[in-house]
């Protein structure tokens, strides 16, 4: 950071930790079991993590007393916002009866009939308890169905925290190769060298090198799973012509195309798949149909999925808690209040957003982008065109975390990387009080913005 935004950044993290002095005993405390504090990367920042007591609605309770217009929402899967009340009672009353069985029951049908009537890929569905581990068995799954090993995934795209998905996620650009030929470099230390020689990795919205990539490496390839818009890579939009090359490309050469809308699943009832008309052989969810517990599912093809039919003993897929009883309750709650009409209200909300950020940039002289869709959107510090990950990785990063803690000293709560993520428990007066937060840390920021990034004033 230059002299400017450092000196900005420093003064807002001073007013955050001064008061919050709640927090920063807990963080203390918490270290001495957690390393760094708690056991999720994503919520740690410095000086250290809001500590929060209470969500209600639209609005988190931090222990020192703040009140938080949550534009986070868990990272997208509080689709209702917090303690939603007809999520609540259903988990109250289910628990009431046990947590979990070892045997299936009757919630388990009444929200597998919700979802695969919503979603055009799934004919039968199962679950797991996070979305990593629903894309882990889709990737299975599809090896097992096509006989061939190796995945394809899109530079930035996110699909959990096993190995073979943890491929350049993130990477540092000036050490991932060139668009013609991307390196794969891991996410993490202890990633398996092993697990990555099956994975290729091609950039998004890219028709001419993903054909290249496809037609060269076909007979070993299993399967191109893409999240439909690249969430954690900053929420970038797809070109429908993309997709349809994907799903024309996929099916000529025996390739299962899975679809991961563990985020995109809100954008419509059919998430992104029915939003955009390209239905995929596999999709996997998440988030907002587990009604705030821990969730993943899978599901597709009959003819896919019946190979984890224990009556065949093709496949083998257990675990103690899917499906669990409290998952299923309050999945089944929150998908049924989940309608057209709650769909409409919350893209509504992000489309006052989106039409808001932009007119903030107008006052303020700012040439900047923001990328998203329905009720998701993400705020980037760059002039360029965004449509691929090494476009939102060569924006001015820096000032996101800048931005991020100006908001927090002020009683908005988004993600770090500029995610501002809308739910139905939020009023249009919510998203105007955002937008009026926004201006006024966007305006404190310009002498940092034109220090650090000129072109973008």
């Amino acid at each position: 950071m230059k002299e400017k935004t450092l000196e900005y950044f420093e003064s807002v993290k001073k007013i955050y930790a001064d008061a919050r002095p709640n927090s920063r005993r807990l963080h203390t405390e918490a270290c001495k079991y957690m390393p760094g504090g708690d056991t999720r990367t994503a919520t740690f920042f410095l000086p250290f993590p809001n500590f929060i007591k209470y969500g209600d609605g639209a609005y988190m309770y931090d222990e020192d007393g703040f009140k938080l217009l949550d534009f986070q929402n868990n990272y997208t899967s509080l689709i209702h916002g917090h303690a939603h009340p007809e999520t609540v009672e259903a988990v109250r009353e289910q628990i009431a009866k046990g947590s979990a069985y070892t045997a299936p029951f009757e919630k388990q049908i009444e929200l597998s009939e919700i979802l695969t009537q919503r979603f055009p890929s799934v004919d039968m569905i199962r679950y797991t308890n996070s979305g990593t581990e629903a894309n882990m068995h889709a990737l299975r799954i599809a090896r097992a169905y096509t006989g061939k090993a190796k995945i394809i995934k899109t530079e930035g795209g996110y699909h959990g925290t096993t190995d073979v998905f943890e491929a350049s996620v993130d990477p540092n650009i000036k050490k991932a190769g060139t668009l013609d030929q991307i390196k794969v470099i891991p996410e993490s230390r202890g990633v398996s060298e092993n697990a990555l020689k099956d994975v290729l990795v091609v950039p998004f919205n890219d028709i001419e090198r993903t054909r290249k990539m496809i037609e060269e490496h076909h007979r070993e390839t299993a399967c191109i799973i893409i999240e439909p818009i690249m969430g954690s890579a900053g929420q970038i939009t797809p070109d429908l012509e993309y997709l349809k090359f994907l799903r024309e490309i996929t099916e000529q050469y025996h390739i299962v195309l899975i679809f991961d809308e563990v985020v995109t699943g809100r954008l419509s009832l059919g998430g992104a798949q029915k939003f955009y008309g390209v239905t995929p052989d596999l999709t996997t969810m998440g988030k907002i149909i587990g009604g705030g517990t821990p969730v993943g599912a899978f599901g597709g093809k009959q003819e896919i999925m019946q190979m984890y039919d224990p009556r065949e003993k093709k496949m083998y897929h257990s675990g103690t808690f899917n499906g669990n009883a409290v998952t299923m309750a309050a999945g089944l709650a929150t998908m049924k209040a989940y309608n057209q009409e709650a769909v409409d209200y919350v893209n509504g909300l992000g489309t006052l957003f989106k039409e808001g950020v932009l007119k903030i940039y107008d006052k303020l002289g700012l040439n900047m982008k923001i990328s998203g869709a329905g009720s998701i959107y993400n705020i980037l510090f760059t002039d360029k065109e965004v449509k691929n990950y090494r476009d939102v990785a060569s924006a001015h990063e820096e000032l996101n975390k800048v931005l991020y803690m100006s908001l927090l000293t002020k009683g908005v709560f988004d993600a770090e990387r500029g995610m501002f993520c809308m739910s139905t428990a939020m009023t249009k007066e919510d998203i105007r009080f955002g937008l009026d937060t926004l201006e006024t840390s966007l305006r404190e920021m310009l002498p940092a913005i034109a220090e650090e990034a000129p072109e973008l004033i």
